[in-house]
C-alpha cells in the first residue's frame, strides 16, 4: 500500500509543530553527548509501519531505537498519543526489538 502524500504531509506538519527545536530528554543540557535529541521526525519512515500496518523498513527500526528514551514523552503529547499508544506501534516496536515504552 503506498502513501497518500496529503496523509504524510498532515503526519510531518502535526510532528513538526509538537516538537520545540533544540529540546532534549533523558539528559541535562551540560551534557550533548549523552543525550538523545527528542525529534519525532526521526520517525517518519515508520509512518506506513504505523499507520497501515506496514513492515517496518531498517531505517525505521533505527530511528525508533535512537528515539526510545522520548517514546513516553511522545505518548503524553495529545497528537502523538494515538500514534505511540497504537496497536501498530506496538507490532512495529516488537518487530525492531524495541521494548514498549513504560510511561
Amino acid at each position: 500500500m503506498t502513501m497518500k502524500p496529503n496523509v504524510v504531509l498532515v503526519l510531518v506538519l502535526v510532528l513538526a509543530v509538537v516538537t520545540s527545536p533544540g529540546t532534549v530528554c533523558g539528559a541535562s543540557r551540560t551534557a550533548p553527548a549523552a543525550a538523545t535529541k527528542c525529534d519525532p521526525l526521526a520517525l517518519r519512515t515508520c509512518a506506513a509501519a504505523i499507520l497501515w500496518g506496514e513492515a517496518p523498513s531498517t531505517a525505521c527500526c533505527a530511528g525508533l531505537r535512537a528515539q526510545k528514551r522520548c517514546l513516553c514523552r511522545y505518548a503524553k503529547n495529545p497528537d502523538l498519543r494515538k500514534y505511540i499508544n497504537s496497536q501498530n506501534s506496538r507490532k512495529v516496536a516488537a518487530a525492531c526489538s524495541v521494548p514498549a515504552p513504560r510511561c
